[in-house]
């Protein structure tokens, strides 16, 4: 994968217009979670480089030097937390188990968990360009189609959109035989049977799914590591202490007083010195990091409904319905009760074509995918009665392409440039749709 042009674009594809390949909960992911937690680590960054990111209770013979050494001290090694009823540990292990150790650290977490969140979008992008077809160009077509005001250029548009995606049906299969042990390894473990179906782009779909929500369960774990306290239950503490009527003292995962322990040296002499320490970042940390828990479980719920849901809409009847109803809608001849549009769905368009489909209604409207599927109906009847071409996918690729997508982004997956692949063909090799 081009990871490099993938990381240049990354400031874009976060803070850019709306152009999207994906669904609503994939973007809740991918860019709004993103700009959530860099927005966090920006505010974080700048409370950090304040004078005031700690203050020492140190002794009154103290001198400033004295006083300025002790902030810093404690603020580069670890603080621990002691409650103000109890009395301080004397046990070395004991103050150990109390340490806070994050909060210098903590605009780096933030950017990390931006980083993981970022990952799956990366691959869908950079794996999904390997498959021969740009689904952000279909859904800016789709757009501008809804927008065009002369036939020309609506009838240029559709033309486009078809003859991308029956090239993506034909190219298919020799396009994806060096992904085939990935393609094969990736069926097994999600259970679809990949082996004689298109199906590269559907699960590829569904592995940056489960990507995204092993991503927004297991940052609630990894912030165990980080953090050192059981922040999975964070929130859930929270809710009982609401729900029971207790009042809602200073949280044991951030606490704003904390003790610090130094040493001075003296010539010969090793002098330890305690003092206790407040840590007003803490304050803001604590409300970042409950909002950021709540996300979380949000994303969570968000992430297995909306896996569930393209689960259901990928496979069985429901794939079969959502084609054939948006075929009837504009049948007017009884084509399609002779042949039956099981073989269209299932041999031509196959599980990436309905996907494809599916990912431009999402992204533009349903009413454009209804007049394409029925262009796409209109192709496969010529292909299925012996006719040719014909049709307005005999059109030049380029032409066509020049008409809807500027010539920067007309490029290939492998940088070269598009070339120009006849729509049927009635001969052998077709039969393996």
């Amino acid at each position: 994968m081009d990871l490099f042009a993938t990381v240049s674009r990354l400031p874009f594809s976060v803070l850019g217009p709306h152009r999207s390949d994906t669904c609503t909960v994939d973007r809740l992911n991918y860019k709004y979670t993103v700009i959530i937690l860099v927005i966090f680590s920006i505010i974080v960054s700048n409370k950090q480089f304040s004078s005031d990111h700690i203050a020492c209770w140190v002794p009154g013979h103290f001198t400033r030097s004295y006083e300025v050494y002790s902030n810093n001290i404690c603020w580069v090694s670890n603080t621990y937390y002691v409650a103000t009823a109890e009395t301080l540990p004397l046990d070395e292990n004991k103050k150990k188990t109390r340490v806070v150790k994050y909060y210098q650290w903590t605009p780096f977490i933030l950017l990390f968990q931006a980083v993981l969140f970022y990952l799956p979008r990366m691959l869908w992008r950079s794996l999904s360009a390997k498959s021969g077809i740009n689904i952000v160009n279909l859904v800016d077509a789709a757009l501008n189609y809804q927008t065009a005001d002369r036939f020309e250029d609506r009838n240029k548009i559709m033309t486009y959109l078809t003859r991308s995606i029956d090239q993506y049906v034909y190219m298919r299969k020799r396009k994806h035989k060096r992904f085939d042990f990935i393609r094969r390894f990736l069926a097994f473990i999600l259970c679809v049977p990949g082996r004689r179906m298109g199906s590269y782009l559907l699960i590829l779909f569904f592995v940056t799914k489960i990507l995204f929500i092993v991503n927004s369960v297991g940052q609630l774990f990894l912030l165990n590591i980080f953090l050192g306290h059981n922040f999975a239950s964070y929130g859930l503490d929270l809710i009982k202490k609401i729900l029971n009527g207790e009042e809602l003292t200073e949280s044991i995962y951030f606490p704003r007083v904390t003790m610090c322990e130094f040493a001075v040296r003296n010539i010969q002499n090793v002098h330890v010195h305690t003092v206790q320490c407040v840590l007003p970042i803490n304050l803001f940390n604590e409300k970042a990091f409950l909002f950021i828990w709540f996300w979380l479980a949000f994303l969570t719920m968000c992430n297995a409904y909306d896996l569930l849901a393209w689960f259901v809409r990928s496979f069985g009847r429901v794939r079969y319905a959502y084609i054939k109803k948006r075929l009837e809608l504009m049948q007017s001849d009884t084509h399609l009760r002779r042949t039956p549009a099981k073989d269209f769905i299932h041999r031509y368009l196959q599980h990436d074509g309905v996907l494809i489909l599916r990912l431009l209604a999402y992204n533009s409207s349903d009413l454009v995918v209804t007049e394409l599927i029925q262009q796409l109906w209109q192709f496969y009847k010529r292909v299925g009665s012996g006719g040719g071409t014909g049709g307005p996918a005999s059109t030049t690729g380029s032409a066509i392409s020049s008409a809807i997508i500027p010539s920067s982004s007309r490029t290939g997956p492998t940088g070269g440039r598009q070339v120009s692949v006849r729509l049927f063909d009635t001969g052998a090799g077709r039969d393996d749709m």
